[in-house]
């Protein structure tokens, strides 16, 4: 199923056509943004000028077109800050229904703002976080504990109606200008202390203004991928970002960054948003976020074809609740029938849990995938991927941990080519997880079971009952080896004696012991 998202905003029109799988996963396919500046007259006038509405339809008439096209089942028209706040916007709704047969469903500043956090929370998986989604005309603000809504605010400083407020008919600003923007921007931003933001929150960007910063930052430091979602910029980047475009014309901010004309106008702006969002709230980092309202809105409509309809805020919040539920927990061992394994590794120290998590992801990952020996368009294929709750450096882990279990020395190559991007100890995990990635496929084709004790005098016991008669001694032998190399501590593996005989005696009765290093 093909569903089409057309975004109304206050700067731009944007559409983006997903292909929808059977188990509800999507995937975006095709993308139009056009710029319309819908919103420029409201930083002096209460109504829409003509000449945009005019604009406006001619693009939603060529986005109809392009889903129709493409095949669309569905196409979910949405507005808003701008055609929310105009005076004028039932008139423009119903010129945008008479002339496209697009019915707008206006959002009000609390639903942009569920529909954003929606997006983002269900593609980074933070449960504790301060999210904001930064606009042309609106700043969307929302705190979670183990995601759960608190607070949400919606306030008039987006990225566009600032610009028009602050800057010179040029479009570029004076520090007079700058500086009263700024103040403008953190007397309007409500205290930490009434948010009453915990210790181990994390705040999560979403916007264009937010990944042209990324992408900016990225080139600077020659990053070595074409990235942005869960890229991180901290505190002293996005200030270095503000000092050396605040005062230049657009022309010259044009020459550095690759942008379109739209972004360029609005980046100075954007900048000092979220410089003072991270300054007000005491943020050291951010994580960059690629995906928001669209991807919101349309996982609500996956889960309820009816929510955009009809529905309360009280309803939306668990339904979000819900999303999040499958979105954010189904990438754990259990599938794997490893559970017990995994947690005896964490008990007894051997495995950290962030490298349990990794270890998941290389299941599923490889579950999923079909076999290949192409192993360096495996590696980049995984760097690709979007995966929640990673980091950029564990998820060049997983893709390392991945290639090491299928040719070590292609994962040596590969490591030592992007060592840069992690730290020593991470060569240590990567070939942790990827002995256990191959001892797990074993374990999961032969649909065994696995147990492991670690003994007073610290040598680890693998106790592992087959439920078939064929079983891979030899290869198993080998990895219990290297397992004990890798972790540097004696490893000692038993297997029953008779397959048959398990399911009627004790399972000290039928084990034999065989050790592979003392």
């Amino acid at each position: 199923m093909k569903i089409s998202i057309i975004d109304i905003g206050s700067n731009t029109i944007k559409l983006v056509i997903y292909d929808v799988k059977k188990d509800n996963s999507f995937m975006g396919i095709h993308q139009e943004s056009s710029k319309v500046r819908l919103g420029e007259s409201l930083a002096y006038s209460d109504s829409l000028k003509e000449q945009s509405i005019l604009k406006s339809i001619d693009v939603l008439l060529m986005y109809r077109d392009i889903a129709k096209l493409e095949s669309a089942n569905k196409v979910i028209c949405v507005g808003t800050s701008a055609v929310r706040e105009a005076k004028n916007n039932k008139y423009f709704i119903d010129q945008v229904l008479r002339k496209t047969g697009l019915k707008v469903r206006v959002l009000s500043g609390e639903e942009e703002a569920y529909y954003s956090y929606l997006g983002a929370s269900m593609s980074t998986c933070i449960p504790n976080g301060l999210f904001f989604d930064l606009g042309g005309g609106s700043l969307e603000v929302v705190y979670t504990e183990d995601f759960k809504v608190k607070k949400v605010q919606a306030f008039p400083l987006g990225a566009l109606r600032l610009t028009r407020t602050f800057a010179n008919q040029d479009g570029s600003f004076s520090k007079k200008d700058c500086d009263n923007m700024s103040q403008t921007i953190l007397d309007t931003l409500p205290s930490k202390k009434s948010y009453g933001i915990g210790i181990d929150s994390l705040l999560v960007g979403i916007g264009g203004t937010l990944r042209a910063l990324g992408r900016y930052d990225q080139k600077r430091a020659a990053y070595p991928f074409e990235k942005i979602h869960n890229y991180r910029l901290t505190l002293s980047t996005i200030d270095s970002l503000r000092k050396d475009l605040s005062y230049l014309k657009t022309d010259v901010i044009s020459s550095l960054l690759p942008l379109d004309s739209t972004r360029v106008e609005t980046i100075v702006a954007g900048t000092h948003v979220i410089h003072s969002i991270m300054k007000k709230f005491d943020f050291e980092e951010l994580v960059i976020s690629g995906y928001g309202l669209r991807e919101g809105i349309l996982a609500s409509f996956i889960q309820d074809p009816n929510t955009l309809q009809n529905h309360s805020i009280e309803s939306l919040e668990k339904q979000i609740l819900k999303i999040l539920s499958y979105h954010c927990y189904k990438h754990d061992i259990s599938g794997f029938g490893l559970d017990d394994m995994m947690h005896d590794m964490i008990y007894y120290k051997l495995l950290k849990e962030r490298e349990v998590e990794i270890l998941s992801y290389a299941l599923y990952t490889l579950s999923g995938l079909p076999e290949t020996n192409k192993h360096y368009s495996l590696f980049y294929h995984i760097l690709d991927e979007d995966y929640p709750r990673l980091t950029y450096r564990e998820q060049v882990i997983l893709a390392l941990s991945i290639v090491y279990s299928k040719k070590i020395r292609t994962g040596e190559e590969l490591f030592y080519k992007y060592n840069h991007l992690l730290k020593p100890q991470n060569l240590k995990s990567i070939q942790k997880i990827a002995i256990l990635v191959k001892l797990a496929r074993i374990i999961i084709k032969t649909r065994s079971q696995i147990r492991i004790k670690l003994t007073e005098n610290e040598k680890m016991i693998f106790t592992i009952i087959p439920t078939h008669k064929s079983f891979p001694n030899i290869l198993l032998k080998q990895i219990i080896q290297k397992v004990s190399t890798i972790f540097d501590i004696p490893v000692q593996y038993n297997l029953p004696n008779k397959i048959d005989t398990i399911k009627h005696s004790t399972a000290t009765d039928k084990i034999i012991s065989i050790k592979s290093q003392t």
